[in-house]
């Protein structure tokens, strides 16, 4: 059991930091501007990382109750599916998408 919740951690760490990636590719994506394109590619991570980090980051301070942070996890992923398929990259969003609501499910199984 320890091993199946220990490994769900470490997928969704990599989950999170494929959601960041997903947005800042997005980001890049985003606009044919030469500087708007990076300032994007670098905003909108931060974004992203700042609400995690106030929202569902185990040591926070804000972190939100049980059903409510899965449900913001879900909407993070979900935003970085869109945005994936969006540009163009059907099969990676597809398996971000999948691979995100598998580890969601199992750490709300474990209720993490």
């Amino acid at each position: 059991m320890h091993l199946l919740k220990g490994l769900n951690q470490i997928l969704y760490f990599l989950l999170e930091l494929g959601m960041l990636g997903s947005f800042g590719y997005a980001g890049f994506h985003s606009t044919q501007h030469p500087y708007g394109k990076y300032i994007i590619a670098i905003g909108l991570p931060l974004v992203a990382a700042t609400l995690w980090g106030l929202f569902a980051a185990p040591r926070s301070g804000y972190r939100l109750d049980f059903p409510y942070r899965s449900l913001f996890a879900l909407t993070m992923f979900g935003l970085a599916f869109f945005l994936l398929y969006r540009t163009g990259q059907t099969r990676l969003a597809i398996m971000l998408g999948m691979l995100a609501l598998a580890s969601e499910l199992t750490a709300i199984a474990f209720k993490e």
